[in-house]
């Protein structure tokens, strides 16, 4: 066995762009597999850290779903009401289980300036109210939180994330009772969060808070958006409890009738990973589907190679049939050197595959990934196709009249 590996390789040194070429296919293939399931793996490892962040007590209630598949209940997503934050005042003071609940909202594009230092609009804007720290396990680094006054009166405070405060205050200067201009509008600087890195494929620190009441009045129009309630439970024991309650509370603020389904979405950890596991399932399906096109290209290519050198090594095989050797023994060596060829892609294609995939994750914030699994499957289906598809030469070869095989010019 070593002697036919060692024979393979020189097989492969002495036809360096043949060689070359038939190991192009199998390349393709396996790195198209390992580089899609390296970047979901990344990512799907951001998304359970940022999810474990979120905390196993809290689930969050909106109009739309988080991750949609396909496009068969968008209609009936847009005829939803949105959700008021009217209606998540009535489930605050309705609902008596929840530890905390907080009215949530989203702005983009932001850009932040101080002095003469202005943003790109790069960052968002969140509006919420005081239980927003709570509900995101956010810590105030200096300066304090919204308080419910901030919220009653819509006052024009902020809470700044880490990366508007590197941006903006550049020269070293106490963000707290200074005065930025978030668009075209002026806000106090109350406090600053402190730095929680990175999650969900980008930076948890580019975002600045104010009161929800104050965004309604400056940036966003009731009538067509919709808020997004958080929601934290007192523990584990009592969350189901909890989610239930909320529920009932808005079917009742919001006229939902009894035995319709909920008008509105409930997601929480164990939701958010299922839909995502879903979605990246069928990710794998593709990434699949196009490695094994991939590798039946390359297979065919592999087993012409294959009859190429049995014809050019016809007298080769004919003197050592001559001395002796088997069927089986030169079955084995045309086996081995297909095999070989297949491995020798697959390890090529599996190194560009963690490379590439692990360099989006990088971009996307994610962290390192090796799919083990995948690079097991990739060397095994490797090795499978190079016994399929060298098996018809390496027969050939075997079978061979060892005097027609002599004679052979």
């Amino acid at each position: 066995m070593l002697e036919n590996i060692r024979q393979a390789f020189d097989s492969l040194r002495a036809n360096k762009l043949r060689s070359a070429l038939t190991l192009l296919g199998v390349v393709v293939g396996v790195f198209s597999i390992i580089g899609v399931m390296t970047a979901l793996g990344a990512l799907t490892n951001s998304v359970d850290t940022s999810l474990s962040q979120l905390g196993s007590e809290t689930f969050t209630v909106k109009k739309w779903p988080s991750i949609q598949l396909g496009n068969s209940d968008w209609k009936k997503y847009m005829k939803r009401k949105p959700i008021t934050y009217e209606q998540i005042k009535f489930a605050r003071q309705s609902a008596e289980l929840p530890l905390a609940i907080s009215a949530e909202n989203m702005y983009t594009p932001l850009t932040v300036a101080f002095g003469n230092e202005k943003s790109d609009p790069q960052f968002q804007l969140y509006g919420s109210d005081e239980n927003y720290s709570i509900n995101h396990s956010r810590d105030v680094a200096k300066g304090r939180m919204l308080t419910p006054a901030d919220v009653q009166y819509g006052r024009d405070v902020t809470v700044l994330g880490q990366d508007i405060v590197d941006r903006v205050f550049k020269h070293g200067e106490d963000p707290i009772g200074q005065t930025v201009r978030m668009n075209d509008h002026n806000y106090l600087v109350i406090g600053v969060f402190e730095r929680k890195g990175g999650g969900m494929g980008q930076s948890q620190d580019g975002f600045a808070l104010i009161p929800v009441t104050n965004e309604i009045k400056y940036f966003i129009q009731p009538a067509y958006t919709s808020l997004q309630m958080t929601v934290r439970a007192r523990s584990k024991a009592v969350f189901d409890e909890t989610q239930d309650e909320i529920i009932g509370a808005l079917r009742s603020v919001r006229g939902d009738k009894p035995g319709a389904e909920n008008d509105f979405e409930v997601e929480n950890n164990t939701s958010l990973t299922t839909q995502f596991d879903s979605f990246s399932k069928y990710l794998s399906y593709a990434g699949f589907g196009i490695s094994a096109i991939s590798l039946l290209a390359a297979s065919i290519g592999i087993m012409n190679i294959m009859l190429v050198s049995v014809t050019e090594r016809t007298k080769e095989i004919g003197i050592r049939k001559a001395l002796g050797a088997t069927k089986a023994d030169i079955a084995g060596q045309f086996l081995t050197e297909a095999v070989v060829l297949c491995e020798v892609g697959g390890l090529i294609g599996i190194a560009i595959g963690i490379g590439i995939g692990n360099i989006l994750a990088v971009f996307i914030h994610a962290s390192v990934y090796v799919p083990t699994l995948w690079i097991g499957i990739g060397l095994g289906v490797c090795s499978l196709v190079g016994i399929v598809f060298g098996l018809y030469p390496a027969l050939k070869a075997a079978n061979m009249n060892p005097i027609d095989a002599l004679r052979f010019e």
